[in-house]
């Protein structure tokens, strides 16, 4: 049921690209254990070759059944890159996406491995998300397009989200690229973990001489904590104002009563 699920993450995929999406942990079957093994679906992937990049960018050969994989720590703590890579004739597709697994600390920064050239053709977290390493909607997230190690400018790049939102963008002179993640959740709840994660993907394709490249980044984005937050905030200054007003009103009658 779970790799259903995901299939219907990115059924919107009109460039049928290849793309990693999540497999949903269900309840009860250790969705919280820092151990076990993350699961990840390929789509559109037959037949690419898929590797795993620790932050020390050391490469294993994973594999794949049915276009799912276990993905399982290699030992240390940080990102690491789940890289599919697929050259058939003239035709280059790689799809990326990167994966916090836990263990010994690894001493690296994450900008050295996303700023390793996995794919001729790549998109770039320029950085990845900063605050507590997350996406946010109503919040802005930076890449960098590059092509065989240069920056591409004019880069035309397409968001989709599994919400349903599908933007265009352009990488500026220096190859870099703004995508203001949307606020397309419908029945936002208050808390983080009341509301379901939506994925988003970019894609971008290049062509050189007789050859087109394509290459895709997914990642989870969450709904902004600004929506409880600023609530939370509002009744928190609501209930300190009444606490003083009861606090003056009691000394008042206190000098009274003397």
């Amino acid at each position: 049921m779970g790799a259903t699920l995901v299939v219907a993450l990115f059924s919107f995929t009109a460039q049928a690209a290849m793309v990693w999406s999540p497999v949903p942990v269900e309840k009860g079957h250790g969705g919280h254990d820092r151990r076990a093994g993350k699961s990840y679906l390929l789509e559109n992937g037959d037949g690419a070759n898929l590797h795993l990049i620790s932050p020390k960018l050391e490469s294993k050969e994973i594999s794949a059944i049915s276009g799912r994989v276990s993905v399982k720590p290699m030992g240390m703590d940080n990102y690491h890159a789940l890289v599919a890579i697929r050259n058939i004739d003239h035709r280059h597709e790689s799809a990326i996406r990167y994966v916090y697994m836990f263990g010994k600390p690894s001493k690296e920064s994450p900008s050295r491995l996303m700023g390793y050239e996995k794919s001729a053709l790549e998109i770039e977290p320029a950085p990845y998300a900063r605050e507590h390493w997350r996406y946010y909607s109503s919040t802005d997230a930076q890449f960098i397009i590059r092509f065989k190690g240069e920056v591409i400018a004019g880069a035309e790049v397409i968001m989709q989200t599994s919400n349903g939102t599908r933007s265009t963008f352009t990488s500026d002179a220096e190859g870099r690229l703004t995508v203001p993640l949307p606020e397309d959740f419908s029945d936002v709840k208050a808390g983080r973990r009341a509301n379901r994660a939506a994925e988003f993907m970019l894609t971008t394709e290049r062509e050189d001489g007789a050859d087109i490249y394509i290459t895709s980044f997914s990642a989870g984005y969450h709904v902004n904590p600004n929506h409880w937050q600023s609530t939370e905030l509002a009744l928190a200054v609501v209930a300190g104002g009444m606490l003083l007003g009861g606090l003056i009103t009691w000394r008042s009658r206190r000098r009274k009563e003397k």
